[in-house]
C-alpha cells in the first residue's frame, strides 16, 4: 500500500523520539506487531488522521511521546487494548516524559 501521507522529518523542537524497538516496548508489543500496523496505516487518531512516524535521514522510524499516546488511544478504540492495558501504556509514556518522577 502506498502512503498518501507525507512522512515528516524530525526537528529538534519535537522533543525526544524513540526507535520502533523502543516504541514497541513502551506499548508492550513486539517490533513486528508495531511495524505491520504502521505499514498498514492502522493507527488512527480520534480526528481520523493517521499516525505517521518521523523518519531519520537513514530511513528509520522515530516516534514521539505524543505519537505513542495517539497509538495507544487508537489501540483502545479498536479493541486491541483493554482499559487496564491502556492505563499501563499511558503510565509508561508518562514515566518516559517525566523521568525525574520515576
Amino acid at each position: 500500500m502506498t502512503s498518501v501521507h507525507p512522512t515528516p522529518a524530525i526537528t529538534l523542537s519535537d522533543g525526544p523520539s524513540y526507535s520502533a524497538q523502543e516504541a514497541a516496548a513502551m506499548l508492550g508489543r513486539s517490533f513486528s506487531w508495531l511495524d505491520q500496523r504502521v505499514r498498514d496505516e492502522q493507527f488512527v487518531r480520534a480526528d481520523g488522521t493517521v499516525v505517521v512516524p518521523f523518519r531519520t535521514p537513514g530511513g528509520y522510524r522515530r516516534f514521539t511521546l505524543t505519537m505513542l499516546k495517539d497509538i495507544a488511544g487508537s489501540c483502545y478504540r479498536k479493541g486491541w487494548f483493554s482499559g487496564d492495558k491502556l492505563r499501563s501504556v499511558l503510565r509508561e509514556i508518562l514515566m518516559a516524559a517525566h523521568p525525574d518522577f520515576s
